[in-house]
């Protein structure tokens, strides 16, 4: 049985795409520098049209791939591909005309916005930054495939394993990874259509698990149920009204099928 991954910080996946951009940067510079003579030149381009690259592959990774590729909905994964790719490479060619030429490649004749043969070089400059973290990504979910558990298990591994007040934690299925997660992190749930997002004081999941299911396994005496999309953790509520409580920045309403059971836990 492989050990549940437990994630603690966000922040280690931005320092892989951080590492991944400057290392593109870098080889990219090196590379066409070496043809043009002029790395400076070769550099200052690149990052100028670093911002619309990144955020296209933080959409196909985070997003199309974990909500329609891997969900199986290939075709819709496609078209919404084929989309983003168009889009991206048209917001390209606008840094193309209105920065790097217009600013900085003076003698360097403009061409159309429409024009196919840019237009098709920044595709495929597009689907070239693409290429490795996709790949990882596809590597990280096959192998996670492969170490499928099943369902069975999962069903264990879902419920509350420990009740000491101090060390009680909760296993989720969280992007084909079950993670480990200490009651006492959480600070509310919010139904999101057909997902479930999880609140921690550090970051936030995304599971399958509906809000019934969860309401069942966490203990009544710690978390309450406000609101048909909403359980909240008793210790986090910093204020509350016959309306809402307030947790951090968040207001969360008290629905009114709930305010009976609001006023109880509150109490």
């Amino acid at each position: 049985m492989p050990r549940p991954i437990i994630i603690n910080k966000k922040w280690k996946k931005i320092d892989l795409y951080f590492l991944y951009w400057i290392s593109y940067l870098l080889l990219f510079t090196a590379i066409q520098g070496l043809t043009e003579r002029d790395f400076f030149t070769v550099f200052r381009n690149e990052f100028f049209s670093l911002i619309p690259k990144t955020i296209f592959v933080a959409i196909v990774i985070e997003k199309l791939a974990v909500d329609l590729l891997f969900q199986k909905k290939i075709a819709r994964f496609v078209v919404a591909y084929i989309l983003l790719v168009i889009v991206f490479a048209f917001l390209l060619r606008l840094v193309d005309n209105y920065i790097i030429l217009r600013y900085y490649l003076l003698s360097w004749r403009k061409e159309p916005l429409l024009s196919i043969a840019p237009f098709l070089y920044n595709t495929i400059k597009l689907q070239f930054v693409l290429t490795i973290p996709f790949c990882v990504k596809l590597w990280r979910y096959f192998t996670m495939e492969r170490r499928h558990v099943p369902e069975e298990d999962i069903a264990i591994k879902n419920s509350l394993i420990s009740r000491s007040e101090d060390t009680a934690f909760l296993f989720i299925k969280c992007e084909r990874r079950m993670i480990k997660l200490l009651l006492s992190s959480i600070c509310y749930c919010e139904a999101q259509g057909n997902y479930l997002v999880i609140f921690t004081t550090n970051e936030s999941f995304k599971t399958y698990l509906s809000i019934s299911e969860l309401e069942d396994k966490l203990p009544a005496a710690v978390f309450a149920r406000i609101h048909r999309s909403y359980i909240v953790a008793l210790d986090r509520i910093e204020n509350h009204n016959n309306s809402q409580v307030t947790i951090g920045d968040k207001k969360i309403p008290i629905g009114r099928s709930y305010m009976p059971r609001a006023r109880n836990s509150l109490s």
